[in-house]
């Protein structure tokens, strides 16, 4: 019984493709790419340890902990939230047997994660496996994985929202890994967030996979105080989540005469086309501010980067300005890619999914509008992150916005959230599912921000990736931001802009032709 659990819900998690890349392919890219990035030099000529020897293990411990931890607390929260959970306990299969499948499940994912991230070092990287450290390895990962399963089961019993359960199984994990030797390996924290980081198992467990697969370390490589904050750390959420799990969702809380209070007039006739705009974008923006997860990569996580990589590398200089200079345009390049690009694609896949957009075509309402106020409120939302951000850097960094870089800046942001818009668009048009178009976006775009000068790594990208990052746009409105913020001044980059349009109309031109093609085949089945 809880073998076929096993089997049902490992297939489930591979039909799912967003859970599928960000807990098995994405640690694998990363890896890539940081090998290109940093090389992968010999650091011990008399026994042959490699770069990768210590990036590998911290990228298979960010899997697992994605798998056990993230990918299972989303998937737990949506089987609650849609009944599936309730409706299973009517069944005549045993709760016990239930969770089990789930956890069996995830370890798994988590195995299978560490598997390929070992076979890609052993093939290409020129990885050493410890062999007589071998039984401390398997010993530490399962204890990881069961701590971070626990605390994935802790996670929904505490959070009533699925949308926040995203939120944490996403962005904590994500912001943990900045301080917790995985994102900036070695980097020089300072000492209240180098406190912080210890605080989390997520550090413990990276740093016992990583000395268990040290080559140049004596001993068994067991780590009984990483081992021990662990399993206090397993402990402590699995007797959370036997206190407060709910085989359902909790009630929603009510506030009675809500409704009624935002009840207003409406005109009568045909409303202006800056009404129609306006009741659009209004309606996008209440969507975003009722989706903690989206929120939080769009608005919180680029703030949280500048802050987090001009803390640790503050005197560093990137392409010729201050760290500061440069992450201030990154994450302004940032914002615009996952507002306009990962959202918008998103959104109009969702609504399509539910059809939502099959309804809208017997309203009175224009297909422009739709678009037009996602795209209006893609782009708020994009200066309001870009003011906070430079807000932040000014007082926290001394970064100098003058007001004649200002219309540069708006320039960038305009051309390239029209131009992400339109490839978002372009995206939902050849897929079906709304999961598969948040797979897309998603796994493209997050290569692309590694290869385009938005995401910092150490070391300079081969030319093959270098030369990846100058076809598409993202480089260049990247590019175009750190050319407008450069205190010394720098060519008006028209070149980058004349990228990002020439992007713009050639996206502009296929999904106009591709519209048209399903509006004509559309009318030949009618």
């Amino acid at each position: 019984m809880i073998s076929r659990l096993v089997w049902h819900e490992t297939r489930s998690f591979f039909r799912t493709p967003v859970a599928a890349i960000f807990t098995v392919a994405i640690p694998l890219l990363m890896t890539v790419i940081v090998g290109a990035a940093v090389g992968n030099q010999i650091v011990e000529p008399r026994t042959g340890v490699r770069v990768m020897q210590f990036v590998i293990p911290v990228m298979a411990v960010f899997g697992v902990a994605q798998g056990c931890f993230g990918a299972l607390a989303i998937h737990l929260a949506d089987l609650r939230d849609r009944g599936w959970l309730k409706r299973l306990r009517g069944t005549p299969v045993p709760a016990w047997a239930v969770l089990t499948g789930l956890v069996g499940a995830s370890l798994v994912m988590a195995a299978a994660t560490v598997a390929v991230l070992l076979a890609a070092g052993l093939f290409f990287y020129d990885l050493q496996m410890v062999w007589h450290t071998l039984p401390a390895l398997l010993l530490t990962l399962l204890t990881g994985a069961a701590c971070f399963t626990a605390l994935g089961f802790a996670v929904v019993a505490l959070v009533r929202s699925g949308a926040a359960v995203q939120l944490l199984g996403t962005g904590l994990l994500l912001a943990l890994a900045f301080i917790s030797d995985i994102m900036l390996v070695g980097a020089r924290l300072p000492a209240w967030l180098d406190i912080v980081g210890w605080t989390f198992p997520l550090r413990h467990f990276a740093n016992a996979v990583r000395d268990a697969m040290n080559p140049l370390l004596g001993g068994s490589g067991f780590a009984g105080d990483h081992l021990a904050v662990l399993a206090a750390w397993g402990i402590g959420g699995a007797a959370v989540a036997v206190w407060r799990f709910r085989w359902e969702r909790p009630p929603a809380r009510t506030t009675t005469g809500r409704a009624a209070r935002s009840r207003f007039v409406r005109r009568q006739g045909r409303p202006a086309s800056w009404r129609l705009l306006a009741g659009q974008a209004v309606h996008a923006a209440i969507r975003l501010r009722r989706d903690p997860s989206t929120a939080f990569f769009t608005v919180i996580l680029p703030v949280l980067l500048l802050v987090l990589v001009s803390l640790v590398f503050g005197e560093a200089r990137v392409s010729g300005v201050r760290l500061p200079v440069f992450m201030l345009a990154a994450m302004i390049t940032y914002t615009v890619g996952v507002a306009s690009y990962v959202n918008i694609a998103e959104t109009i896949a969702g609504d399509r999914e539910s059809g939502v957009l099959k309804r809208l075509t017997g309203t009175p309402l224009p297909r422009w509008a739709y678009r037009a106020g996602s795209l209006t409120t893609a782009l708020l939302v994009t200066l309001v992150t870009a003011a906070v951000l430079a807000l932040v850097a000014a007082l926290g960094y001394g970064v100098t916005v003058e007001p004649a870089m200002i219309p540069g800046m708006l320039a960038a942001i305009v051309l390239g959230g029209a131009c992400f818009a339109v490839l978002g668009a372009l995206v939902v048009t050849f897929v079906s599912k709304q999961q598969t178009a948040n797979a897309i976006t998603l796994g493209t775009f997050l290569p692309l921000a590694f290869v385009s000068d938005v995401f910092v790594i150490g070391g300079e990208l081969p030319v093959a990736l270098r030369a990846i990052g100058d076809v598409f746009p993202l480089k260049h409105v990247s590019h175009t931001l750190l050319a407008v913020l450069d205190p010394a001044g720098r060519p008006w980059p028209w070149m980058d802009l004349a990228v990002v349009a020439a992007w713009t109309l050639a996206g502009a031109a296929v999904l106009a032709l591709k519209e048209t093609g399903i509006r004509a085949a559309s009318r030949t089945v009618a």
